[in-house]
């Protein structure tokens, strides 16, 4: 279930972005991420006003770079959202 990812959330603009690590499923040792962008104090794994999800074409090594990947594009999101 989405709600039970490992969330980290940061603010930025007013808002909440959210990003987890999710392992690719046809291997250990590849990750990708979700990107979740809510109104502040919301719950990543509820739905919301302002919600955008998004992943990245790209693999990445660790859980840790997939989590920082993402919160550049969730940043990226916030900023064409805001515009």
């Amino acid at each position: 279930m989405i709600d039970q990812q490992d969330w980290r959330t940061e603010s930025y603009r007013g808002v909440d972005v959210h990003v987890t690590a999710l392992l690719h499923a046809k291997s250990s040792s590849v990750w990708d991420f979700t990107v979740r962008i809510s109104q502040p104090g919301d719950d990543p794994g509820t739905g919301s006003e302002l919600i955008a999800q998004a992943g990245d074409d790209a693999d990445f090594p660790s859980p840790e770079k997939a989590v920082e990947a993402g919160f550049i594009k969730g940043y990226s999101m916030v900023d064409e959202l805001l515009k």
